[in-house]
């Protein structure tokens, strides 16, 4: 074979080679090609079918446990007789507790305990120990709302001498959740219905919702800085008022229109 011939012979395989690498269309890749267009073309009519809104929904409840919060303060010259006297008076008022109000073991709960030095210091900074303070604050979960007055005349008596407050709140926070989101998602759909209807359609359906958090606003916070019982004072009872609590939450829903 001559030089002229293999030449023709490598030319001409080269050629068949880069036909046979060459990518070939066939149907069904167009096809393919015409679906996925014809898919979004579908995705874009759905979108402009669709609202989105956000709703909320607010209860007012009325609280049904309080925190209350107090304690025994005492002082000493020494450690030991501090922290003894202090034991005395908290089983006085831990006893007033159970026995009086009928107040489990499982809602006295202790949330602070401390014995400490107490110093003196002079204009040259020098210190001097002049006692000792011994401090056990509880804090006690109570259903009586309309005895809370009572409560605390009554543990002021047995030798609580500090109070720092009362927090309200409630135990069916779940019950109270579930009506917020039926308000929410109620307040989404009139939202939802007036858009369709301004624009000349109506509300065909959910197409998806987004739960928001749950907000609960209790009333406000009681602090009273010394416990003194309105009864010894001769007059009536410790007033306090729980007030209401709001719970709120949010949804997001994205319904489709015809």
């Amino acid at each position: 074979m001559n030089g002229a011939t293999w030449k023709r012979w490598a030319i001409a395989g080269i050629a068949g080679a880069m036909l046979a690498a060459a990518p070939v269309y066939g149907p069904a890749i167009v096809d393919s090609a015409k679906g996925g267009t014809a898919m979004a073309a579908e995705t874009t009519a759905a979108a402009q079918r669709t609202i989105s809104v956000s709703g909320q929904g607010t209860i007012a409840i009325q609280p049904d446990i309080a925190y209350v919060s107090f304690g025994v303060s005492t002082k000493g010259k020494t450690a030991n007789e501090v922290q003894t006297a202090n034991a005395t008076a908290f089983a006085a008022v831990e006893k007033a507790l159970k026995e009086q109000f009928g107040i489990a073991a499982k809602d006295i709960k202790t949330s602070g305990f401390y014995v400490q030095p107490e110093y003196n210091w002079s204009d040259k900074g020098q210190s001097t120990l002049v006692g000792y303070t011994a401090d056990h604050t509880l804090t006690v979960s109570y259903r009586d709302l309309n005895g809370i007055g009572k409560l605390l005349d009554a543990v002021s008596k047995a030798g609580a001498n500090r109070v720092n407050g009362i927090q309200f709140g409630t135990e069916k926070a779940d019950a109270y959740e579930i009506q917020a989101i039926e308000k929410a998602m109620a307040n989404a759909k009139l939202k939802a219905d007036a858009i369709a209807k301004a624009a000349g359609r109506s509300v065909k359906g959910v197409l998806h919702v987004q739960h928001g958090s749950v907000n609960s606003a209790p009333p406000q916070y009681y602090p009273l800085a010394r416990a003194e019982s309105a009864a010894d004072a001769g007059g009536a009872s410790t007033s306090v008022q729980p007030g209401e609590m709001e719970v709120t939450t949010t949804v997001s829903v994205t319904y489709e229109m015809q």
